[in-house]
């Protein structure tokens, strides 16, 4: 016999099913912050509008996932402010363009306060390094963003 307690549907199938598609939809709201807002405005050149994806005060860890000018996998960048990141990425930007690099978030999972993703950087031929993402959100912005390569 099948046991609805198992599957956490101990409430009915509606409840289980809502509880499931507001986890979706958290999930779903996360992912179009740091893909949509965030890696895709900036795969496009767009620091300005990449940056509304941060709170104010974001405090910001970047392990480099691809190598390119003179950044290794031993580079980590360290910033506090929406400010301070925008400078950076209208720097660095033009290096990714030139590389002909892009983003790509695969998995997200959050409760609603922080979140982990798993995303890649797709190269111009296909190729692909892998990383992981953690972040914590505040007023529904990113305040804590860290990056490192898997």
């Amino acid at each position: 016999m099948f046991n609805l307690r198992i599957c956490g549907l101990h409430n009915g199938l509606n409840s289980g099913l809502r509880n499931m598609t507001s986890k979706d939809e958290a999930n779903q709201k996360v992912f179009d912050l740091i893909q949509g807002t965030y890696f895709d405005n900036i795969d496009s050149g767009h620091a300005d509008k990449a940056v509304r994806a941060m709170h104010q005060d974001v405090q910001w860890v970047h392990t480099q996932v691809w190598e390119h000018h003179g950044h290794s996998s031993d580079t980590m960048d360290m910033l506090h402010g929406r400010d301070k990141l925008r400078v950076f990425l209208v720097q660095r930007i033009p290096q990714m363009q030139i590389e002909k690099i892009t983003h790509q978030v695969g998995k997200v999972i959050t409760d609603g306060i922080s979140a982990a993703f798993q995303a890649q950087v797709i190269g111009p031929k296909g190729d692909s390094k892998p990383f992981f993402g953690w972040i914590e959100l505040k007023d529904g912005l990113i305040a804590s963003y860290r990056v490192m390569p898997i």
